[in-house]
């Protein structure tokens, strides 16, 4: 980690979210720890990456489409 660029970046994320990162991140830090995986960043990365899909996919009203290209249970 580039503890420079980790600074700048935490500015830059603060003043977006109008200086509410903190809980922002508490937030998300809460999540990973209820679902046991605050200590597998790759599966925390790959499930934090799917929620985000899932918002955008939510807002084209996607989301059927995808549950339809699953297999039947």
């Amino acid at each position: 980690m580039d503890a420079e660029k980790h600074l700048k970046e935490k500015e830059r994320l603060n003043q977006v979210l109008n200086g509410n990162l903190s809980q922002a991140v508490e937030d998300i830090k809460t999540a990973l720890r209820k679902n046991n995986i605050d200590y597998s960043p790759g599966i925390a990365f790959d499930v934090c990456v799917h929620t985000i899909e899932e918002l955008h996919l939510e807002k084209l009203n996607l989301s059927k489409y995808a549950l339809s290209l699953q297999e039947p249970a």
